[in-house]
This record gives C-alpha cells, structure tokens and sequence, in this order.
C-alpha cells in the first residue's frame, strides 16, 4: 500500500532565514488549500522546528508538523535560490520539504512520508535529480518515487 499525499514545488525561493522559508511554504499550502486553520499550522510547525531541528544533511531540511490546521495531507518542496542557516551549527540548507498532515490521519502518516522521503534523499543521484528539476517535473518524480518506494 503506497502512501496517498500531494506534493507542491516552488523554485527559485529568494529569502534569508529558515523561519521565512518555512512561512512561505505555509502560505503556498494556504493558497493550494490544503490548510483549515494557517495560523494553527504555522505555530504547530515553528514549535516543532524549535524543539530539533529537522536539517538531515545534503543541505536538506524536513519540516513537518500533523496539525489540526492542515486539511489534506500534502508535502511542498521549496527551492532556495541561496542556501540558507537552518542549524546554530552553523549547517545551512537550499531544498525543503514541509510535510503538513491533519492531526487525525492514519497510520502515522507523516512517519512514513519522512521515512520514505529520508530514505530516497540518502541516494545522491535522486537529490541531483530532485535540484535539476523544474517545478512539474519535480512533483512527478516525487509522485512517482514516494508511492512506489514504500
């Protein structure tokens, strides 16, 4: 059984810190009307953040956060122009996958699309792939490997 999520892609994100990073992807899952409550989200995938950091390497980060803000399941890939700082390690990340879940799903959900994306992100030939592509191409190769890949 694969895992049923959307996927979104923004390139060329143009910003500075990893709070404005992950407020823009919250406003592109506003837009895409994947959210009830943005606010709620907002603050459930901040804290998250704060409590550890979701950087995994390979200039990477994996915000993710189940909220009853979030309607549908959806993850939203954002391109930085320019790495930005995500860790005080001084560790800094130039692609991004905010995973929003509805706090109620299924099966742990959010688990398995970090396992599986994680997984897929360790080979460099699918991250070379994923920095190559443009915004469409991107959600069908995230389409295509996370459902199959489980």
């Amino acid at each position: 059984m694969g895992v049923k999520i959307d996927f979104l892609s923004i390139s060329n994100m143009d910003l500075n810190t990893k709070e404005e990073a992950i407020l823009q992807l919250v406003n592109v899952l506003e837009k895409a009307d994947y959210l009830a409550d943005k606010s709620l989200f907002e603050q459930a995938i901040l804290e998250r953040e704060r409590t550890l950091s979701t950087y995994i390497g390979h200039e990477i980060g994996l915000p993710h956060a189940q909220s009853s803000g979030v309607k549908e399941p959806c993850v939203v890939v954002g391109k930085l122009s320019k790495p930005v700082k995500w860790t005080t390690e001084n560790e800094y990340v130039q692609i991004v996958f905010l995973i929003a879940v509805p706090e109620d799903n299924q099966n742990n959900l959010h688990l398995k699309v970090l396992s599986n994306l994680a997984r897929l992100l360790m080979h460099e030939d699918f991250r070379m792939k994923l920095s190559e592509l443009d915004d469409t191409a991107t959600v069908a190769l995230l389409n295509k490997s996370v459902k199959e890949d489980n």
